[in-house]
């Protein structure tokens, strides 16, 4: 019987993690991204910028879903992500990059794969190259695979780490990269990440005019919308909460900021409330 209850708590606690939340500044973003997905733009880098927990993971998974779901052609590939590392920064961010994107599309092209399955720099993870042939197969085999698949967008996230440069090269050399790629490829980089990337997309000009900012805000505590939009997201969080102690937790919460006592979670955002739940449920400090 304890078995059976310990699994029936797990189970909701899972359900929990994985609920989406509906709210406005996520449904914005959303709407936003989709949008560039399937209409015509003048641009192929956008950058989505903001505070962690925000939801910039959140709503890339969901537009991706989404655009994976409106797909009708088996053959074509509509969006493929990348996670960037915080441990590749320059030449090896962009080997990381072409690793990952060759790594998802061979799997759903024979003729991607033949093309890519004597690659040095892919069959080898570990392995560093110096050699300009092999950096110039990997990335010749990506804008193969992107043309062939019909790939319209790559979501990277943490794409502040993408942008990173070593030395001796200059600062905006992978800005200059990734301008070269979408360029050639016109395929929509969307590139997630906190407000170093901002600092990373804007050093120069030129680049600007192949770029659209999107900013993801969190709610403001001085703007009576904004905060009963985020109370409303709370209390919907609060009909799914999976055990009567974080229901109480979230209820005093909830109340403290429809009191206007803000404070410390004054902008918190929904991400966060969630984060919080399975440390809540181990009697974890958040």
């Amino acid at each position: 019987m304890h078995s059976m209850e310990a699994e029936f708590r797990h189970a909701r606690l899972q359900a929990f993690i994985h609920l989406k939340v509906k709210h406005p500044r996520l449904q914005e973003i959303d709407d936003t991204l989709m949008q560039a997905m399937r209409g015509h733009r003048i641009y192929t880098l956008l950058p989505l910028y903001g505070a962690s927990g925000v939801g910039k993971s959140t709503v890339l998974k969901h537009v991706a879903e989404r655009c994976r779901a409106e797909e009708t052609d088996p053959a074509c590939v509509p969006v493929v992500e990348v996670q960037a590392s915080p441990e590749d920064i320059g030449a090896s961010a962009r080997l990381d990059y072409y690793r990952q994107i060759l790594d998802q599309l061979r799997t759903r092209s024979v003729a991607v794969n033949d093309r890519v399955k004597h690659l040095s720099l892919l069959a080898h993870p570990g392995k560093k190259s110096s050699d300009p042939a092999e950096w110039l197969d990997m990335r010749e085999a990506v804008v193969y695979a992107f043309a062939l698949l019909r790939v319209k967008g790559v979501f990277v996230d943490e794409a502040q780490h993408l942008m990173s440069v070593d030395t001796p090269h200059k600062p905006t050399s992978q800005l200059d990269w990734l301008k070269a790629l979408t360029n050639r490829t016109n395929v929509l980089h969307v590139l997630a990440g906190n407000f170093d990337l901002y600092d990373f997309c804007h050093l120069h000009g030129q680049a600007g005019r192949r770029m659209r900012d999107l900013y993801f805000p969190r709610y403001h505590f001085d703007n009576a919308a904004e905060c009963e939009a985020f109370i409303g997201a709370l209390r919907s969080l609060l009909e799914h909460v999976p055990s009567k102690s974080m229901y109480r937790a979230y209820s005093r919460t909830g109340a403290g900021l429809a009191s206007g006592a803000w404070d410390a979670l004054a902008c918190s955002p929904i991400g966060w409330s969630k984060r919080w739940t399975p440390s809540a449920s181990k009697g974890e400090p958040p």
